[in-house]
């Protein structure tokens, strides 16, 4: 198996460095990484400039290694081309801070591997609330291991895997999630500069679904949701269609 791995936060992330380690019993590894951090680029490509690559010394246990100076998006798209190899995988992470609910629209990790399913290739995005976790490393073989033996990482879409919060000494399973309601509020407030501004944050919190991605990281488990690329609304479609 070929595996691609790409991630946001930098190709020295040590989150990068576990999940090359991890997958490298799986097939022959090749990484593709930002030059520096681009956390929250969400799915942004480069399209009016050149983008600077070069190769850098293999990260532990991967066959070759390529620094972009983009983001997670250009990433994956530059690996696939410049490695010319049949991928038969692409993972993204692992990411320092959970990309949960609605978290998965401003996350690079995410859109760096649903950019690897437009082009064709299974995708899977690995995140944790925090990378230092000391059983982060074997439970990620772990948890590969059972999504490769299983082949649910095959579809139309990719798997989102998120680890529970730091505060458990370790998973106490896994359990297959959906999206949860939970919003990353972001206020904007000036500083002493009346044109300058800087950003606030803040969680909001909704009653959540039993079996949403938040109430599996808040529990304790390890959540995989499968999300598809395909975000047309077909029942507001069937509504509107009744009304005509």
């Amino acid at each position: 198996m070929n595996i691609l791995v790409v991630n946001d936060d930098g190709y020295q992330a040590k989150g990068l460095g576990i999940l090359v380690h991890a997958l490298t019993p799986f097939g022959n590894v090749y990484v593709s990484a930002p030059k520096d951090h681009q956390s929250a680029k969400s799915h942004a490509i480069t399209i009016r400039s050149r983008i600077e690559t070069f190769m850098t010394e293999p990260i532990f246990g991967s066959t070759a290694t390529l620094v972009v100076d983009g983001t997670p998006a250009d990433a994956t798209r530059l690996g696939l081309k410049v490695f010319n190899v049949d991928f038969d995988l692409v993972v993204s992470g692992i990411n320092y801070g959970q990309n949960i609910a609605t978290d998965i629209f401003y996350s690079g990790t995410v859109a760096a591997a649903l950019e690897a399913k437009i082009l064709g290739i299974d995708a899977i995005a690995i995140s944790a609330h925090n990378t230092n976790l000391p059983y982060l490393y074997d439970e990620t073989i772990k948890i590969m291991d059972e999504i490769l033996e299983s082949k649910i990482y095959q579809g139309a879409g990719i798997l989102n895997v998120n680890f529970p919060r730091d505060t458990f000494a370790r998973p106490k399973g896994v359990k297959i999630t959906s999206m949860g309601l939970r919003l990353q509020h972001a206020e904007f407030v000036k500083s002493e500069r009346p044109d300058i501004f800087h950003i606030k944050s803040s969680i909001i919190s909704y009653q959540e679904s039993l079996d949403s991605d938040v109430i599996a990281f808040d529990e304790g488990y390890v959540s995989i949701t499968p999300i598809m690329l395909d975000r047309t609304d077909y029942k507001k479609i069937k509504d509107i269609l009744k009304t005509e």
